[in-house]
């Protein structure tokens, strides 16, 4: 049974693929731009560009089950090609954001509602991975905080519960692996709720440097955001951490009952990334 992995250009979707060739899989790499990503685990993936679908039916040929990336414009076409190539069951990495209020109202939320329709509307088995803040967000930090910056955000006191990206790559595998986990939403958080200011002083703490925390105007904030995200997705962020403000939530269980083990706090995802802030 050979398995395909979306998107291994990125960090969750290159550890899904590193994990299951550790565990002996005939597992293959995907990319939009394969030459780009270069090799992954010995061997340069094999060209699918979600926004291409005339590149589906190659790289599915002879494919039993698949981990997706979210892209709802080819989404349904994406499912009929898989449909016809034989695949079985899908692990797509979707958003927390479905489920959060207002997510009617969330560019985030529609992107991935729409792509987790289509797999349902398909007749191919399907999870749905519901992944909420990444720690690895915290990267974007990496550059001020090097720089004597800090921290400069509109909301200091937000909260999250940052999910360490090897947590969420581990769960998509035993998705993957474990028939039991076909038709279900699995929602994956990290183990808890940090505001911004707590992950800053952890980063601190991790890499032995100053951060400075200092809360900016929502204008200051959202200048920097826009210029990595579209303007839709950046107020919605900024909307959703003034309603976070100040207000810790609730870690999810399924990380933990899946893998049989707690998830892993942001402080170890500090400790592991203390050289990118240094």
């Amino acid at each position: 049974m050979t398995f395909l992995v979306t998107g291994v250009r990125g960090r969750v979707g290159a550890s899904v693929l590193r994990r299951l060739r550790a565990a002996a899989v005939d597992a293959r790499g995907a990319s939009g731009a394969p030459g780009a990503a270069g090799p992954v685990s010995g061997e340069a993936p094999v060209h699918l560009d979600l926004g291409v679908p005339e590149t589906f039916a190659p790289a599915l040929d002879g494919i039993r089950k698949v981990f997706l990336y979210a892209r709802p414009d080819t989404a349904e076409r994406f499912a009929r090609e898989a449909v016809a190539a034989g695949v079985e069951h899908v692990v797509l990495f979707s958003s927390l954001a479905i489920d959060e209020d207002g997510a009617e109202h969330s560019p985030i939320a529609r992107l991935h509602r729409g792509a987790e329709d289509a797999l349902r509307a398909s007749g191919l088995d399907w999870t749905f991975l519901r992944a909420g803040a990444l720690a690895s967000n915290a990267l974007q930090w990496a550059d001020p905080i090097r720089a004597g910056r800090g921290v400069r955000v509109a909301y200091p006191e937000t909260y999250s519960e940052p999910v360490h990206e090897e947590d969420v790559a581990e769960v998509g595998v035993r998705a993957l692996l474990d028939d039991a986990h076909r038709g279900e939403v699995l929602r994956i958080t990290g183990p808890e709720s940090l505001s911004a200011r707590q992950q800053a002083e952890l980063i601190a703490a991790a890499a032995g440097v100053g951060v400075p925390v200092e809360r900016v105007a929502r204008a200051e904030h959202r200048a920097v955001l826009t210029t990595v995200l579209p303007e839709p997705v950046a107020d919605f962020l900024l909307d959703f951490q003034r309603e976070r403000d100040g207000l810790p939530g609730t870690p999810l269980p399924d990380a933990e009952r899946v893998l049989g083990r707690g998830a892993a706090p942001f402080a170890q995802w500090a400790r592991e990334h203390a050289a990118a802030f240094r």
